[in-house]
């Protein structure tokens, strides 16, 4: 053991001892002790952060989606019934939309023709294969809506009531063969019978006929219903000429006719229920079943 004191390998652990000790106490003497120690931990704690840093990336990298599944989910709902909440604000926005303008229009025909009593409705229904666009409409006898009761926009004439029930009603339009109109050139006070046919309603229009031979009808003349009968009350816009032929025979003339609502197209109507001068024994329209008199088909 004497011996090991006596070594050169004795000497060198002397001398790191005492380097190390030096310091020490310079360490101690300074008051820098601690911050080398911090230091020390600090150095061999990076390598430990970086590590758990880019441990915890690639977990959130893989698992991510599915440990966030659930807050997207209920995000996804929420945003639907968003979603429901504003179509259905639209939907009641555009009903009210729509109300008001049907009412603004029938104020401006009420305040036109003062004696007329309407009854507004929606189309719920068009006859697909009718080459003339006969329609159903969403009110009927509960309403007030009777049978050749006029339907009109506030353009003009659409057509007239052909069968009515408790909340509906069937309309037939003016470019019908089977409707037959009183009308008249505002122009010239030329009256003849407004009357449909195939191939004019291909052309949505219709078809004015028995003008007198010297009538002074032009295309730009507007016809308007002459109210004759009954049936409908008088000076409704029913359209405008845009030819004016001789019949075939040679006896009178006839207006080809381009109505001035839209026939085919129409959404919201008004129906005519009562009007000043109307006359409930009007005759039928064209094909309609005349109603048996009082006791008739009764056995």
């Amino acid at each position: 053991m004497k011996d090991f004191f006596k070594t050169f390998r004795f000497r060198i652990l002397l001398v790191v001892g005492g380097v190390l000790f030096s310091f020490l106490l310079r360490a101690i003497y300074t008051g820098g002790f601690m911050p080398l120690l911090s230091s020390a931990g600090g150095m061999l704690m990076v390598p430990i952060s970086s590590m758990s840093a880019a441990a915890g990336a690639a977990i959130e990298e893989r698992f991510g989606p599915f440990l966030s599944a659930g807050r997207v989910h209920d995000e996804n709902l929420a945003l639907r019934a968003e979603i429901q909440d504003l179509k259905e604000q639209l939907i009641d926005y555009e009903t009210v939309k729509m109300e008001n303008e049907q009412f603004r229009e029938l104020l401006e025909i009420k305040e036109r023709n003062s004696d007329l009593i309407f009854e507004p409705a929606t189309v719920v229904g068009r006859t697909p294969d009718d080459w003339f666009g006969s329609f159903t409409i969403d009110v009927g006898t509960y309403h007030g809506v009777s049978l050749r009761c006029p339907v009109i926009t506030s353009e003009g004439l659409v057509g007239i009531v052909s069968e009515v029930g408790h909340g509906y009603s069937k309309v037939q339009t003016i470019l019908d063969a089977s409707v037959n109109i009183g009308g008249v050139d505002i122009h010239t006070l030329d009256t003849g019978i407004l009357t449909g046919s195939i191939p004019l309603a291909q052309e949505g229009r219709c078809k004015l006929g028995f003008l007198p031979r010297e009538s002074g009808a032009t295309p730009g003349d507007t016809i308007v219903t002459s109210g004759t009968g009954g049936l409908l009350p008088r000076g409704l816009i029913i359209g405008e000429i845009d030819t004016v032929e001789m019949e075939t025979s040679g006896l009178s003339l006839y207006a080809t006719i381009t109505p001035a609502a839209d026939i085919k197209g129409a959404k919201q109507v008004l129906v005519i229920t009562d009007f000043g001068g109307k006359d409930e024994d009007a005759p039928a329209l064209s094909g309609e079943d005349p109603e048996p008199a009082d006791g008739e088909g009764e056995e």
